[in-house]
């Protein structure tokens, strides 16, 4: 040991055994400390939108329709509450992942909450005429839904186990009900049972004199509406001759009801009257793209407005005192408006914004309605009809998807209304996708839907 100029323990100017196992013991100590000081400089500061995720963000496990332990969806049953209207949005109407968690949601509702009614972004008219092909036993429940619905869904194969379960339900103690709310026609044949069906109503009066006028303008609604689409709406005297016969017949109703609802009584007379009003609207809708094929905010918000119309009247009169389902897309579903360009939106209404379906269903019905958007961190989007497949680029940095993304779930749900505004980053100042795939920043995300439903990876719609 002295050849190595070690000297032992006890020697003139070396430590005792004692003090050196004290040494080496605050040595390591201080060792351990810094080590700990370093790793605390070099790890990124906390990040308090995902601690929120963490402790709000509920896990979905499945968006299988089969999958019927709903426990993964409790806590959006829970987040609805006593909500008589729930309107489920999605990004995109060529989002199939999005389908899919909506026809298990609406299962869910149906079969743990009591929703009965699903009413469709599809034709007023049309859906009722797949509504009645649900009932019927010689039509398939694929073949019934095309009779109404629009085939962004009725062709979509996440779409198709819905539409059996609809259809399944027609025979039990509590069915799952559809109709529409757009103003629109979306389904092939319609036109034409729509024409047998309004000079039916016309012709069925019982008082001579009524049942004349009323046929003579039925018939001079047709006319026009069946030149308007053989010039591909080019013609206005069309357009006019169909507007004043419509109103004309609308009048007559009015002035006359006793006439009419003593044969079609009173619901039935108030939903052709509204058939009538929606079929003259469509004419004057597609009356206008044809010349000017661009999407304008008034022209969509037009149509919105006599949406949300149709929607309230299903709501309050047709089916009065029942539970409610909306399916649509996100941007007619959010209680904010749509900025010119259709890529930003606002909180509070500005000149030239469109103003969708939801801002009125807020105003009118408050808290009764819960609304649920629809986002996704990336994946794919393509219609089930056919056509090209679009990437969806990951969500940018500090994002809400991007939140949602780093927790590592496949499918989540997310209440906002449970979140006090201004007490969480989830409910101030906040960046997310919405309505559709751009990223916006507004300053409560809770104002524009009241729960979120996350999907990590998207997937594209597919044929059924």
């Amino acid at each position: 040991m002295r050849g190595l100029g070690l000297r032992r323990s006890g020697e003139p100017g070396l430590p005792s055994r004692r003090m050196l196992l004290h040494m080496l013991a605050a040595a390591g100590t201080m060792g351990t400390a810094a080590a700990v000081a370093g790793g605390a400089a070099n790890d990124p500061p906390p990040n308090p939108l995902l601690a929120a995720l963490k402790t709000k963000a509920a896990a979905v496990r499945s968006l299988a329709f089969a999958d019927d332990d709903f426990a993964d969806l409790e806590p959006l049953g829970a987040a609805v509450g006593t909500a008589r209207i729930v309107q489920l949005g999605e990004p995109s109407h060529g989002a199939g992942s999005a389908f899919a968690a909506k026809a298990r949601i609406v299962k869910f509702l149906h079969l743990r909450h009591g929703f009965d009614v699903l009413v469709w972004e599809s034709g007023f008219y049309d859906v009722a005429l797949a509504q009645a092909a649900m009932d019927s036993p010689s039509i398939g429940a694929a073949a019934a839904a095309r009779k109404g619905i629009f085939a962004l869904w009725s062709d979509a194969a996440e779409v198709k186990p819905l539409f059996a379960y609809i259809k399944a339900s027609q025979s039990r103690l509590h069915p799952l009900d559809i109709a529409g709310f757009d103003l629109q026609v979306t389904a092939d044949g319609s036109r034409a049972r729509f024409a047998q069906d309004l000079l039916a109503y016309a012709g069925a009066l019982d008082d001579p004199a009524v049942r004349e006028r009323a046929v003579a303008l039925a018939n001079a609604v047709l006319r026009a509406r069946a030149g308007l689409y053989a010039s591909k709406f080019s013609d206005v005297r069309d357009l006019e001759h169909l507007t004043a016969a419509a109103n004309a017949l609308r009048d007559l109703a009015t002035a006359r009801p006793v006439a009419f609802e003593a044969v079609h009584g009173e619901l039935d007379s108030a939903f052709m009257g509204r058939a009538l009003e929606n079929a003259r609207a469509d004419a004057a809708l597609r009356f206008d793209m044809a010349r000017s094929p661009e999407t304008t905010p008034a022209r969509e918000s037009g149509r919105d407005a006599r949406n949300a119309a149709n929607l309230r009247w299903l709501i309050e009169e047709r089916y009065r005192g029942r539970k409610i389902l909306v399916w649509a897309h996100n941007v007619h579903v959010m209680d904010a408006y749509y900025a010119p360009g259709f890529r930003a939106l606002h909180l509070e209404e500005r000149p030239g914004d469109m103003k969708p379906t939801g801002v009125f269903m807020k105003n009118w019905f408050g808290d009764a309605v819960y609304t649920i958007g629809i986002t996704a961190f990336e994946g794919e989007e393509g219609f089930a009809t056919g056509g090209p497949k679009s990437p969806i680029a990951p969500a940018p940095p500090g994002s809400l998807e991007a939140g949602l993304h780093a927790l590592g779930h496949p499918f989540a749900f997310l209440d906002f209304r449970a979140i006090p505004r201004g007490s969480s980053p989830l409910r101030s100042r906040l960046a997310l996708r919405a309505p559709k795939f751009d990223t916006n920043e507004v300053a409560d995300a809770g104002r524009i839907y009241d729960g979120v439903f996350f999907i990590d990876r998207m997937a594209a719609a597919t044929h059924i």
